[in-house]
């Protein structure tokens, strides 16, 4: 019988040569081509460049536009040349989550800064790592000024992407984000406040610069001159608060937050572009509400500086702040000092930011209304009506007390007013949010009643509540909420008590 041949033999293979052999080999000599010509290809982009570049230049400016894939090592280079850019980046996300679990940060920079190189064109990319570094990555930290310097790094990661992706509404509102988020209300923002309240004003810098050997982001860079004015270079950055010049005391939190929400307002509103994750009506509000946030920030810092001049311990909680010095006299005189022109300044632009944050609440009712929660703005709205009649009359009260004889009483006659107006704000603000609907049907009055009624009728309908309270007719409901504006109307009748 003869024998049929194999089916190797029958193809002219000799045994131990196979199909998937022979592929195999041919995937591996592909892949060392590739990593040659990779190198060669490097090698010679890096002659060009170095012949053709300027003088003293040997890299690409810090504000070019562009992800620069040339600062990657070159096996980095080379993968993606043999078309292997997405496994490199996954493996890349994957080690660097698994660092940031584990707490081993030696290279996680790194990894980060290669995604933001390979992934250049991904907004949610951006968005998630500004995010992953401001919060995740500082919360590891042990020190109020290492988490300071981890922050920063978000900033400059959001800034770097950010002169890549000019105008762009995700990258800006993220760095709006860091500093009313992370930097204004997080529960270290005594600390950052003042860190960054000293970093932007007017210092001479020294020591290495950035991507210079032995530089790390501690501080940030100067943005204020000698007078407290923007400097020329962040004009443009900083447009929407160059109205509030001078800034003698430094750029807060709440003003550069407010400042790039403005920003992506009108990015939203102008330039029709839209955020990834956040609706219009949301990020429309944000101006007014950050607005909002400063004047009260602002008062806040009057009343810490007021209870220093006075020598008054600073108490803990921001409403035991408000009685501790109400019933400083009118004859007082007060001498001129840092301190005082310090408080005096704060009150009068927490006023000044209460005014435009009232106003940027009212435009965003007029173009939001019928699709935002119209009770919460419009409680926002009247509550800066107590702000601002409040600090303008402590701002008049300190100044008089600092006056002559002649000049107090026009400073006093103000005060006067706008402590009467501060404790009609606050008793309305009381009546139409706060206070239970079954006491007032007791007293006989209704929430719709509030809204026509004179200061007479208010402060009149307000002592029968408290009478009400008193009896224990309203319960405990929104009790925290009351003892607030009950503390803005304890100082400011203390005040008026004084005036008399």
């Amino acid at each position: 019988m003869t024998q049929l041949p194999s089916s190797s033999q029958a193809q002219g293979f000799s045994p131990g040569s196979t199909p998937q052999r022979r592929g195999r080999t041919a995937i591996v000599a592909t892949l060392i081509l590739s990593f040659l010509a990779a190198g060669f290809i490097r090698y010679g982009a890096m002659e060009y460049r170095a012949k053709t570049a300027p003088a003293g230049e040997t890299e690409p400016s810090a504000s070019g536009s562009g992800s620069r894939l040339s600062e990657m090592p070159s096996f980095a280079t080379a993968l993606l040349l043999g078309g292997l850019r997405g496994p490199l980046v996954m493996m890349l996300w994957t080690s660097s989550e698994s660092q940031k679990a584990d707490k081993d940060l030696e290279d996680f920079d790194t990894k980060v800064e290669w995604i933001r190189l390979l992934q250049p064109e991904f907004d949610s990319v951006h968005i998630f790592q500004i995010w992953n570094k401001a919060y995740n990555i500082s919360v590891q930290m042990a020190s109020l000024a290492n988490k300071y310097s981890a922050i920063l790094d978000a900033l400059d990661y959001a800034h770097r992407i950010g002169r890549q992706r000019p105008n762009n509404i995700n990258i800006t509102v993220a760095i709006a984000d860091i500093y009313f988020n992370k930097f204004g209300m997080s529960t270290e923002k005594d600390y950052y406040t003042r860190r960054i309240r000293q970093d932007t004003q007017w210092r001479i810098q020294s020591g290495p610069r950035p991507g210079e050997i032995g530089w790390r982001r501690t501080r940030l860079d100067p943005m204020l001159d000698s007078s407290g004015n923007i400097l020329p270079e962040y004009a443009d950055d900083l447009q929407y608060i160059k109205r509030y010049e001078p800034f003698p005391y430094g750029l807060g939190p709440f003003d550069l937050a407010y400042n790039f929400y403005r920003r992506a307002q009108i990015l939203q509103s102008e330039g029709g572009q839209r955020h990834l994750q956040l609706s219009d009506q949301v990020l429309d509000s944000r101006p007014a509400l950050t607005l909002k946030s400063w004047s009260e920030s602002e008062l806040e810092n009057g009343r810490k500086l007021e209870l220093e001049l006075f020598k008054k311990p600073i108490p803990s909680e921001r409403n035991d702040m408000e009685a501790p010095t109400a019933s400083i006299p009118t004859t007082t005189t007060l001498s001129d000092s840092p301190v005082v022109d310090h408080a005096i300044y704060d009150y009068r632009r927490s006023n000044q930011i209460a005014i435009d944050s009232i106003e940027a609440y009212r435009r965003h009712l007029r173009d939001y209304g019928e699709s935002v929660n119209f009770s919460t703005f419009s409680s926002h709205l009247d509550h800066m009506q107590i702000i601002k009649n409040l600090s303008l009359g402590d701002a008049d009260y300190l100044t008089a007390l600092r006056s002559s004889p002649a000049d107090r009483a026009p400073l006093l006659a103000s005060a006067r007013t706008a402590y009467q107006q501060a404790i009609s704000a606050a008793e309305i603000v009381e009546l139409k949010y706060f206070v239970d609907d079954g006491l007032l049907a007791a007293i006989h009055v209704k929430k719709t009643d509030v809204l026509n009624m004179n200061p007479a009728q208010i402060h009149q309908t307000m002592s029968a509540v408290r009478d009400g309270y008193a009896r224990h007719l309203g319960g405990q409901i929104n009790e925290e909420d009351r003892q607030e504006y009950e503390a803005y109307i304890t100082r400011a009748a203390t005040r008026l008590a004084e005036l008399h």
